[in-house]
């Protein structure tokens, strides 16, 4: 049975842990303003409003947006790559596509707002 650990304050789940039977957890588990949640779904970092869990909000910086879409339009590129392969012919669409995801990330100026080119079926 899994066990969520709460901070007896802020609720936010501070450990999980596996257990066979409720009745015969270790002392160890809990410490001071800990309480033990059973049958609980929650990960560490999220927090039980009552009902159910919240995951925590995270925000990037401007810095993270901008490497997240570099990875992905690298890892978009990568799915491509056959088609630059000297014995397959690539079409003028898959060309166009391939050049605006190299333009990226310099093609835009908000990482909010980034326009991802159509790959060509």
């Amino acid at each position: 049975m899994k066990v969520c650990i709460l901070n007896s304050t802020t609720n936010v789940v501070e450990n999980v842990v596996e257990v066979d039977d409720i009745n015969n957890i270790p002392s160890f588990v809990t410490g001071e303003g800990q309480v033990i949640a059973t049958d609980h779904t929650g990960n560490i970092g999220d927090t039980w409003n009552g009902s159910s869990y919240d995951a925590p909000v995270v925000t990037l910086t401007d810095a993270q947006k901008w490497s997240n879409i570099r990875n992905t339009r690298n890892e978009l590129l990568a799915k491509t790559d056959f088609y630059a392969l000297s014995d397959v012919t690539m079409t003028t669409e898959m060309s166009t596509y391939r050049q605006q995801l190299r333009d990226l990330p310099s093609s835009t100026s908000n990482p909010d707002d980034v326009v991802w080119p159509t790959k060509p079926s």
